[in-house]
């Protein structure tokens, strides 16, 4: 069994890194289709509720609506919402990234 260089914690021969420090393990090949990804945490935000809601108020809408809306009309503005919804997410991901980043805290000593 192999050591880990940092933590020295103990690794078998299947491990592809260290679960104590997660450095990749001594001589491990790291194979393409199981790549570590960090897991994206799309929070729910009130946006995106409104905008779903306002896509299922278009769609009634599309099929009680005395005259016919056009297709284009209809493609348009669901193709808005989608993106609307797409853009609040991004955005409300970025924000929760910024609260979640580590702070650097500077230690003077006097």
């Amino acid at each position: 069994m192999a050591r880990c260089k940092e933590c020295y914690s103990v690794i078998t021969r299947t491990d592809a890194e260290c679960y104590i420090c997660g450095l990749p393990a001594p001589g491990a090949k790291r194979s393409f289709w199981r790549r570590i990804q960090e897991p994206k945490l799309a929070p729910v935000t009130p946006m995106s509720n409104m905008l779903f809601v306002a896509s299922l108020a278009l769609t009634v809408f599309s099929f009680v609506a005395p005259n016919t809306m056009p297709v284009s009309v209809g493609a348009t503005l669901g193709g808005f919402l989608f993106v609307a919804r797409i853009v609040s997410d991004r955005i409300a991901l970025r924000n929760q990234r910024l609260a979640l980043r580590p702070i650097e805290v500077v230690r003077e000593d006097y």
